[in-house]
C-alpha cells in the first residue's frame, strides 16, 4: 500500500514538473522579460533590465530556476559570456540553487560539469570575484527528485560526484585541486565509490581510490610531528573508503552484487585478489572472504555478504562467475555434500516411518455381511500386541523428528534473523516453508489426537502432502532434475495463475447463464451449474442435459461457444505458454542449477552453528594473518584457441563451463558447430557469456554455427535480427546469415569474425558471403 502511494506521488510530481517545464518554455518567449533576454543571449537587454531593477536577477522560474541557471543550461559561447558577466557583477548568483522539489539544490557548477565544460568549471572555482563562495560551491548538494537513485541523472549530489559519475576525471582533478572532499556521501549514504559502481566505471573507480590513498598517506605523513598515539588512534578509526557502508549496509563490492552488475563485480573481485605464486601456466591466488560472505562474528547482523545477495536476488549472471562457482564448490565438497546426502538418507527413512505409522493407524479388522453392493460392515476390531507397539514407537519417532527439526529451524532463525529466514528464495525458501509447516503440523496432529478431536485427520492429510513435498528440496540439488522443479514452479506461479484468472471470468459468466436457462433452485443450483461448467472444460458433459431445457437452442449454442473458447482456445493457450516457459528454463538450465545448488549450500550453512562451521573437517578457507581467504589455483593462460570439426550438443556443460575456468584470457578463438535447443548463438549470447566474464579480453576471433531442429511453435530470428545483436560489438567486423534445411528440418545460424580463420567450411549454401577465406583447407 505504501509503495502504491509512493508511485502515485511520483507520477503526480512528474506530471506537475512537466507542466512547470512547459510554463518555463512559455515564460522564455514572453517579450520584455529577463527570461527572453537570457534565451536570446541579449546582453544589452539584460543590462537594461538589471539597471532598471537589479532584483530581477533573483527572479524564479516555474521549476525554481534563476536566470544564471538558464544561461548555463543553454550553454552556448554567448550565453556563457553573459553568465561570466552576471557572476562578476553579482557574485552571489554562483550559489543560487533551484528551490523547487524536482531539481532542488542544483547550482551553476553542477550544470557546467554535466555539460562537460572544464574551462568554465575551472573559472567558477578560480575567479577572485567569487572565491569566497568556493567552499559553498564544492559542498552544494543537488538532491531533488530528478537526481534520486533509480533516475538517469543519479550522480550523487555534489559536484565531485557529478564529475566522477559522468566519467570526467579531468574535471574531477580540477575540483580536487580546489579542495573538494573525497569522503562525501549522498542522502543514501553512498560514497563516490558506491556511485561509480552504480554507473559501471571501473577506470574512474581505480583512479579515485588511488587518489584517496595518496591524499590520506600525505595527511598521515604531515601529522608525523603530532603525538604518535593520536596519529595511530586516528589511523585506526579511519575506515577505508571501499569498506564504508551506505544506509542499506552495502559496501561498493556488495552493492555490485546486489544490483547484479557483472562487469563491476568481476573488476572488484579481481582487484581484491592476492597472487601467491606462479608456476608456468598456473597461479595460486587468494581471494578475501570478508565481504564475499558473512563473517562468523557478524552472524545475525544486518550486513549481508556478496554471496548472500547473489543468492537472495537470483543474480544468475553473477552465480556463474568462476570465483563464485569455486566458492560454492569448496563449500559443497567440504561440508555441504556430506550433510546433504546424510540428511537425504535420514529424510527418506523418516518419511517411510511416517508412511508406515499412518498405514498402521488406519489398519483394522473388519467383519462384513453380504456380498457386492449389499455388503455391510458389522464390526471393527483394531489389532493389538506387536502391531500396537510398532505403531506407538512410530508415532514417537515421527514426533521426535519433528521436534528436532523444529529446533534446527529455530536455531537457523536465530543465526540469520527471522526476516532473512522468510526472505530466502528458491530451494532455501522451499526448505524453510515446508520444514516449518511440517513441524507445526505434526505437533498439532498429536495435540488433536490427545484431545480426541476429529480435525486431526484433515491436518494429517495436509501434513502428508507437505512431508513428501519436502523431497523436492533434495531433487533441486541435481542437475538432471533441479531445472524441472524450477520449471514446475514457474509454470504454476505464472502460466497457470494467468490461465486461472482468465478462466474464472468465463466460468462465472457461463455458470450464471446456464443457471438462468436451466431455472436451477437457489445457491445450491448455482453451485451445480459451476460444477457442470468446470467438468465441461475436461470434456465431461452430457449433451442431453443441455437439450432438455425450454431454451435448448440457446443452451446448445452457449455450450458450443464455451467449449470453443475454454476447452480449445484457453487450454491451447496454456499449453503454448508452458512451452515457452519450458524453452526459457531449459536454455538457462545450467545457470538455474548453479543458483539452486548455491541456495541449498546456503540453507545448510545457515542451520550450522559457528562452532560447527569452524571445525577442521568443514573448513574451506585459508587463514592468513587472522583473515579468511579462498585459495584456488587458476590457469594462467593469456591465449586460448578451441577448434572442433565435430558437432557439439553439450555446449553449456562442456564449452562454457571450461571457459569459465580461464577467465583471465587476453586472446580467445572459438571455431565450433553446435546443436542448441531453442535459440541461436548470437551477439547477445557472446556478450553475456564471453565478454562480461573476461574484462582483460581484447582479441576475440570466432566462427560459430548453431543448429536448431525446426518446430512450428518457434519464432526464430532472421539474418537481420542476428546482425542487430552485433551493433555495439567492440571487436572486428562481424558477418552472419541464417539458412533453412527443410529436408532435415534444421535451421542454421552462422556467425563469424572477418577475416575468418576457420580451416574448414561446412554446409555451403546460397547465402555464401563474399570475402576472403585464406585459412580454409576443407569445404
Amino acid at each position: 500500500m505504501a509503495q502504491t502511494k509512493q508511485l502515485a506521488a511520483e507520477a503526480l510530481d512528474e506530471e506537475l514538473n512537466l507542466s512547470a517545464v512547459e510554463r518555463q518554455t512559455e515564460a522564455s518567449h514572453k517579450g520584455g522579460t529577463i527570461w527572453e533576454a537570457v534565451r536570446k543571449a541579449d546582453q544589452a537587454a539584460l543590462e537594461r533590465l538589471l539597471d532598471t531593477d537589479h532584483n530581477s536577477i533573483y527572479a524564479r522560474g516555474p521549476v525554481g530556476d534563476c536566470p544564471i541557471h538558464m544561461l548555463f543550461l543553454y550553454g552556448t559561447g554567448a550565453h556563457l559570456n553573459m553568465a561570466r558577466y552576471l557572476i562578476t557583477r553579482f557574485p552571489e548568483t554562483v550559489v543560487q540553487i533551484y528551490n523547487q522539489p524536482e531539481y532542488y539544490g542544483e547550482i551553476a557548477l553542477h550544470i557546467a560539469i554535466v555539460n562537460r565544460n572544464a574551462s568554465i568549471v575551472k573559472w567558477l572555482l578560480s575567479d577572485e570575484h567569487i572565491r569566497p563562495y568556493r567552499e559553498q560551491q564544492l559542498a552544494a548538494a543537488a538532491n531533488g527528485h530528478f537526481f534520486q537513485f533509480g533516475r538517469p541523472c543519479y550522480y550523487g549530489e555534489t559536484p565531485l560526484a557529478f564529475a566522477c559519475c559522468t566519467n570526467q576525471w579531468n574535471i574531477a582533478e580540477i575540483l580536487l585541486k580546489y579542495g573538494a572532499s573525497m569522503d562525501m556521501v549522498d542522502s543514501n549514504g553512498n560514497t563516490i565509490l558506491h556511485l561509480l559502481v552504480v554507473h559501471n566505471l571501473p577506470q574512474i573507480y581505480t583512479k579515485f581510490k588511488e587518489r584517496w590513498l595518496e591524499v590520506h598517506a600525505i595527511a598521515i605523513s604531515e601529522s608525523s610531528n603530532v603525538d604518535d598515539d593520536k596519529v595511530a588512534s586516528t589511523k585506526k578509526k579511519k575506515v577505508p573508503l571501499w569498506k564504508r557502508l551506505n544506509k542499506d549496509g552495502f559496501t561498493p563490492f556488495t552493492l555490485a552484487a546486489k544490483l547484479g552488475l557483472t562487469d563491476m563485480f568481476s573488476f572488484l573481485l579481481d582487484e581484491r585478489k592476492i597472487v601467491q605464486w606462479r608456476y608456468g601456466p598456473v597461479s595460486c591466488v587468494l581471494y578475501p572472504l570478508d565481504e564475499l560472505e558473512l563473517e562468523f562474528q557478524q552472524e545475525g547482523g544486518n550486513t549481508p555478504g556478496a554471496l548472500e545477495l547473489i543468492v537472495q536476488n537470483a543474480q544468475v549472471e553473477l552465480i556463474m562467475h568462476p570465483r563464485i562457482i569455486d566458492l560454492v564448490d569448496q563449500k559443497w565438497e567440504r561440508f555441504a555434500r556430506r550433510i546433504f546426502f546424510r540428511r537425504f538418507l535420514v529424510t527418506i527413512v523418516y518419511l517411510f516411518i511416517f508412511l508406515i505409522t499412518t498405514i498402521l493407524n488406519q489398519t483394522r479388522i473388519e467383519t462384513t455381511k453380504g456380498k457386492g453392493k449389499k455388503m455391510v460392515i458389522t464390526s471393527v476390531q483394531y489389532p493389538g500386541g506387536i502391531h500396537q507397539i510398532v505403531r506407538i514407537i512410530g508415532r514417537l519417532i515421527v514426533l521426535a523428528g519433528a521436534v528436532l527439526k523444529g529446533k534446527s529451524e529455530i536455531r537457523e532463525m536465530t543465526n540469520v534473523g527471522i526476516r532473512k529466514y522468510f526472505q530466502a528464495t528458491g530451494a532455501a525458501f522451499l526448505e524453510n516453508c515446508l520444514s516449518c509447516s511440517f513441524c507445526c503440523g505434526i505437533i498439532i496432529v498429536n495435540i488433536l489426537y490427545l484431545l480426541d478431536i476429529q480435525a486431526q485427520t484433515i491436518v494429517l492429510a495436509l501434513v502428508s502432502i507437505i512431508s513428501w513435498g519436502y523431497m523436492l528440496f533434495f531433487v533441486m540439488a541435481f542437475q538432471l532434475t533441479g531445472p524441472f522443479v524450477f520449471m514446475i514452479y514457474e509454470m504454476f506461479c505464472h502460466d497457470v495463475l494467468r490461465f486461472c484468472i482468465i478462466y474464472m471470468v468465463f466460468l462465472a459468466g457461463f455458470s450464471q447463464a446456464f443457471f438462468v436457462l436451466f431455472d436451477n433452485n437457489g445457491f445450491d443450483g448455482f453451485l451445480v451449474s459451476i460444477k457442470q461448467c468446470f467438468f465441461g472444460i475436461l470434456g465431461d458433459f452430457d449433451l442431453n442435459h443441455y437439450t432438455g431445457t425450454t431454451f435448448q437452442y440457446t443452451s446448445v449454442l452457449l455450450l458450443v461457444i464455451y467449449v470453443v473458447v475454454v476447452s480449445i482456445l484457453l487450454l491451447n493457450l496454456l499449453i503454448a505458454m508452458m512451452g515457452d516457459t519450458y524453452g526459457n528454463v531449459i536454455e538457462g538450465a545450467t545457470q538455474i542449477w548453479h543458483l539452486e545448488r548455491a541456495r541449498i549450500v546456503f540453507a545448510i550453512e545457515n542451520e550450522m552453528s559457528t562452532d560447527e562451521r569452524k571445525l577442521d573437517k568443514n573448513k574451506y578457507w585459508t587463514n592468513v594473518d587472522g583473515q579468511r581467504y579462498l585459495q584456488i589455483k587458476i590457469p594462467n593462460l593469456k591465449c586460448f584457441v578451441l577448434s572442433c570439426a565435430s558437432q557439439i550438443s553439450c555446449y553449456d556443460e562442456l564449452i562454457l563451463s571450461f571457459l569459465d575456468r580461464i577467465s583471465n584470457l587476453e586472446k580467445l578463438g572459438l571455431y565450433l558447430t553446435i546443436y542448441v535447443t531453442n535459440r541461436f548463438i548470437d551477439g547477445n549470447h557472446l556478450k553475456k557469456n564471453i565478454f562480461s566474464r573476461r574484462l582483460e579480453l581484447n582479441v576475440f576471433a570466432f566462427d560459430i554455427r548453431s543448429f536448431i531442429v525446426i518446430d512450428d511453435h518457434m519464432n526464430l530470428p532472421s539474418k537481420e535480427d542476428i546482425q542487430r545483436t552485433f551493433i555495439d560489438f567492440q571487436y572486428t567486423k562481424i558477418l552472419s546469415y541464417v539458412d533453412y534445411f527443410l529436408e532435415k528440418q534444421l535451421r542454421q545460424c552462422h556467425i563469424y569474425s572477418y577475416l575468418s580463420e576457420m580451416r574448414y567450411y561446412q554446409k555451403i549454401t546460397n547465402h555464401f558471403p563474399d570475402g576472403l577465406y585464406q585459412y580454409a583447407r576443407l569445404a
